[in-house]
């Protein structure tokens, strides 16, 4: 592929990505201050862990004997009736000033072989956060809530480990 294709390969993903970003906003996230029993019940049922971290559900993963990873499960839900979903995710690398564009390159491409959730990068002023997330329904029951957060913690994992071979997260 020469590299003009590859670069309006690229932007047109990031202009999908910036459409699918705007829909998303009229798609009525609710940010829950109060963690919702659903979850809790949920995590009980699965037999997992887990922590209140500002009204979301915070579990901490033994993933072997020398890594860990930090998954949320949020209490707040987005809605596009009929469907009430919420966010599973977990960060896998934090960096200073804007993400580099090889990184994200790769994130886009890491996505292509997703079957559940999909790599975002979260830009602050000074700082990126490489996350990856996933939507399980909002009523989801143990079996498939530990699902989705096992995608979650290994797939987190398996990238801070590729980028860092750190486990600070």
């Amino acid at each position: 592929m020469s590299r003009p294709t590859s670069l309006l390969r690229l932007l047109a993903a990031l202009s999908l990505l910036l459409t699918a970003a705007g829909m998303a906003h009229a798609q009525s996230p609710v940010t829950a201050t109060t963690p919702d029993a659903r979850v809790e019940t949920a995590l009980k049922g699965a037999q997992l862990g887990f922590l209140i971290d500002e009204g979301d559900y915070r579990l901490d993963y033994k993933v072997d004997e020398t890594r860990s990873q930090r998954v949320w499960v949020a209490s707040g839900t987005t809605s596009l009736p009929p469907l009430e979903v919420r966010d599973v995710w977990s960060v896998a690398a934090r960096g200073k000033g804007a993400v580099p564009a090889d990184l994200a390159v790769h994130l886009l491409q890491e996505n292509v072989r997703m079957v559940l959730g999909a790599w975002q990068v979260n830009q602050g002023k000074d700082e990126y956060l490489v996350v990856f997330s996933a939507q399980v329904a909002a009523d989801a029951d143990a079996a498939a809530l530990r699902e989705v957060i096992e995608v979650v913690m290994y797939s987190a994992d398996r990238i801070e480990k590729e980028l860092s071979g750190t486990d600070a997260f």
